[in-house]
């Protein structure tokens, strides 16, 4: 079959259900059918499955900053991942640095999330890219922290810097403040 015989093609939010095991199984098995028959479906969850891999694999080199939530960073760590984690609470600030051996390094901001909607984090470097905008960033309100993974590569070519955060809820009366977080980062120590 090919895509212009796809019917009724599966949704992308579907197929990403589908393939992270997110889909019950009356669910997976309909997709399964689906897939059986439909190359064009077929093709879209093998384009689903190369985009994961990428992300996995710039993730993994460093090469991309994400937002996890509380619970991955946990998962994170019991798989055997070195973690720095460095928390700060609102209006606070930390010394931090990389060593050679970290597999992460974790800012987790704490801030109180309750009835926030839409978050966004403001960035700035002292050295290194001019002010940044993550907008409506993942969050788990209850977990009352953000926890910020930056792309560790460009964090361990970067020579000692200050960075400032500010978290902004968002709504429809406009935008606040929530908390201002400083890291001192000191550059890359010594391997151990």
């Amino acid at each position: 079959m090919s895509s212009a015989d796809c019917a009724a093609p599966i949704g992308w939010a579907r197929l990403v259900a589908y393939w992270f095991d997110d889909a019950d199984s009356a669910e997976a098995a309909r997709v399964d059918e689906h897939l059986l028959g439909c190359d064009h479906c077929g093709c879209v969850l093998d384009q689903i499955i190369a985009l994961g891999n990428g992300v996995r694999h710039a993730f993994a080199a460093g090469q991309i900053g994400v937002f996890i939530t509380t619970a991955f960073a946990e998962r994170l760590a019991k798989r055997g991942l070195r973690l720095r984690n460095y928390r700060v609470a609102a209006g606070g600030s930390v010394d931090c640095s990389v060593d050679p051996d970290d597999d992460l390094v974790l800012g987790r901001l704490q801030v109180p999330l309750q009835g926030v909607r839409r978050l966004d984090l403001l960035s700035h470097w002292s050295a290194g890219p001019p002010d940044q905008r993550a907008e409506d960033i993942p969050f788990d309100a209850a977990a009352a922290e953000v926890v910020v993974v930056p792309p560790l590569a460009h964090l361990r070519r970067m020579p000692a810097h200050v960075q400032r955060i500010s978290l902004v809820a968002v709504d429809e009366s406009g935008e606040r403040v929530l908390g201002n977080y400083t890291f001192v980062h000191c550059g890359v120590g010594p391997a151990t």
